[in-house]
């Protein structure tokens, strides 16, 4: 039984493995988007079965534990979070050099919320248009918690409320966050939580992945 769980295991790792050289090129991930691709974390727990084989004989029940197995489709589930995200962010990164329009929602002008969207939105994700209200979506965790893909708050306006967003696109040599967003002054653009002004306005990181 183990034998064959394993193989089951093994089918899909290689069935994975094949989709993922057919999604590798940025140009066909939009042919993906419409398929609903929206990996989720799962805690995949090992589980008991209960094997009670008969052939002639009455054979004792067998605990199996398919711990293995369960590792094997953890790390196929944690490698396709990582293709998804991979896949957002050269989506998020093609529109590097957007200018802001505030109110925009294309490539001629867009703003930091309906940047958001629009990204999201490619993967058949739909987030709230306006950042106060993507604030409420997701889970919140640490900056050191956050990672690529997640979101980050800050309040622009003063006084504690939501008035911009962006995506997490990584760390920089420091570890510190660097994010993806629609800025007022230069559009779309790479900034970090390490910049005077960035830094002073942020107010907190959310998982909606």
């Amino acid at each position: 039984m183990k034998t064959s769980l394993l193989g089951v295991a093994a089918l899909i790792c290689t069935m994975f493995i094949t989709s993922c050289s057919s999604l590798t090129p940025v140009s066909e991930i939009k042919e993906y988007s419409s398929r609903s691709f929206v990996p989720q974390t799962r805690v995949m727990e090992t589980q008991t079965k209960l094997i009670n084989k008969r052939a002639n004989l009455e054979v004792e029940p067998v605990n199996v534990k398919d711990e293995s197995s369960m590792l094997v489709l953890n790390s196929v589930l944690d490698e396709t979070n990582n293709l998804f995200t991979e896949f957002l962010l050269k989506e998020a990164e093609t529109y590097i050099g957007t200018p802001y329009r505030y109110g925009g929602t294309t490539r001629r002008g867009i703003d930091c919320s309906a940047f958001v969207r629009s990204v999201f939105e490619s993967f058949n994700m739909n987030l709230p248009r306006v950042s106060a209200d993507q604030a409420k979506e997701g889970q919140r965790i640490s900056t050191e918690e956050a990672r690529e893909g997640d979101l980050v708050f800050f309040a622009t306006r003063g006084g504690g409320r939501v008035s911009h967003v962006g995506i997490v696109h990584g760390r920089d040599e420091n570890g510190v966050l660097k994010f993806i967003h629609s800025s007022t002054s230069q559009g779309v653009m790479v900034s970090s939580l390490n910049d005077s002004y960035w830094g002073r306005k942020f107010l907190y990181a959310k998982r909606v992945l």
